[in-house]
């Protein structure tokens, strides 16, 4: 898979397969992960990644996103922010930008690996931070849910069917995007 077609193609996936995730492949993932661009070349990115089953199922009540649970792995992604602040203004949030650079790509690595994964930007902090003993300077960015996964429908917590192989639709690149200023739209 290249590189646009993992971009194009790469959807949240919330139904996972019980199925365990080699170490090789984890690598892989946080290898794509720790080659995003960085301010400064600082990389403030910390990676947690939690297979224990026992760990995993307290992620549900500080997540309140179901699907969480049922994930094989978790990825908590967290940011240093003196790794920023030695270098640029203790006000810069670039730490949390660079942080999401690295999801973004260890997002479309696990999908060119055949795994699926949702980014979930809301979780209880203070209760992740003290199941994983993280430590105080450390800044959860968000955490990422990730495994196997079938294409078949299932029903989301909120009640609406979905199937893990929908990819969301997007607003027109006419909406979002504008040549020399707000007023004309890129066609």
């Amino acid at each position: 898979m290249d590189a646009m077609e993992a971009i194009l193609t790469r959807k949240s996936v919330r139904k996972f397969l019980p199925k365990k995730i080699p170490t090789d492949i984890i690598r892989k993932i946080l290898e794509a992960g720790i080659r995003a661009p960085s301010g400064g070349n600082r990389q403030p990115w910390r990676f947690i990644v939690v297979t224990d089953r026992k760990k995993i199922k307290k992620f549900d009540p500080y997540a309140h996103q179901p699907w969480v649970e049922n994930a094989p792995a978790v990825i908590v992604a967290c940011a240093n922010p003196h790794d920023t602040w030695e270098r640029y203004n203790e006000n810069e949030q670039c730490y949390i930008l660079d942080t999401s650079a690295a999801i973004e790509n260890m997002l479309l690595a696990i999908h060119a690996l055949g795994l699926g994964a949702v980014w979930c930007l809301t979780c209880s902090k203070r209760d992740i931070r003290k199941l994983l003993n993280i430590p105080p300077g450390w800044q959860i960015v968000s955490i990422i849910p990730l495994g196997y996964y079938e294409m078949k429908d299932f029903v989301r917590a909120y009640g609406k069917t979905e199937k893990n192989s929908d990819v969301r639709p997007r607003k027109p690149l006419n909406e979002v995007a504008f040549i020399n200023g707000p007023d004309t739209p890129f066609e």
